[in-house]
């Protein structure tokens, strides 16, 4: 179905208050959910929402336009939309907030020690290596040999850790998580 222009001016002039408001309520990362495009995002829910009730009710724009039913099945697809969304932007927030790529920002390997003085990555390593199993010494020479074991969003590829070092991937797992323990104590 389409809607023509005085159609879509009827349901922009109706709507678009509240089309801005949700918008705005789509939070996270304004890369990701910026209010215009939130906004263009949502007119299209608009355009949709009418071809649907067209669809389940049989009628046409003007037979439906003004009921109480239609005004409501367009809002609930609105927020739904945004929920959706939200929920979608939520699961990749924390993978993207406050990530920095170290191959393009070599400075992030600086450490800082408790007192403030910068200290080298690898210095830091060797300094703490005595406190280290020959496993995750093995797994920490893979990482620094071979970047792409570090995933973009920051994690460790297990995977490929444990094909490099011809080991399960449990066995692996169990290696880092007693990587953690052992860098978070030193």
């Amino acid at each position: 179905m389409t809607l023509s222009a005085e159609q879509w001016e009827k349901v922009d002039g109706k709507y678009k208050n509240l089309l801005w408001a949700i918008s705005h309520k789509i939070s996270g990362d304004r890369a990701l959910s910026a209010p215009e495009d939130n906004f263009a995002e949502l007119q299209i829910v608009a355009l949709e929402a009418v071809a649907g009730f067209t669809k389940k009710t049989g009628r046409n724009f003007d037979d439906f336009w003004g009921e109480k039913l239609f005004d409501q099945y367009i809002k609930t697809c609105l927020w739904n939309y945004k929920n959706n969304k939200g929920a979608r932007i939520a699961q990749r927030y924390n993978i993207h907030r406050d990530v920095v790529s170290t191959s393009m920002n070599e400075e992030v390997l600086q450490l800082e020690d408790k007192h403030g003085t910068e200290i080298d990555i690898e210095f830091y390593l060797e300094e703490v290596s005595s406190h280290f199993t020959q496993e995750q010494k093995e797994v920490l020479e893979v990482l620094v040999r071979c970047p792409s074991c570090v995933k973009v969003n920051g994690t460790i590829n297990k995977s490929k850790i444990a094909k490099k070092l011809d080991k399960k991937w449990h066995e692996v797992d169990q290696i880092v998580q007693s990587l953690e323990g052992v860098l978070e104590q030193s």
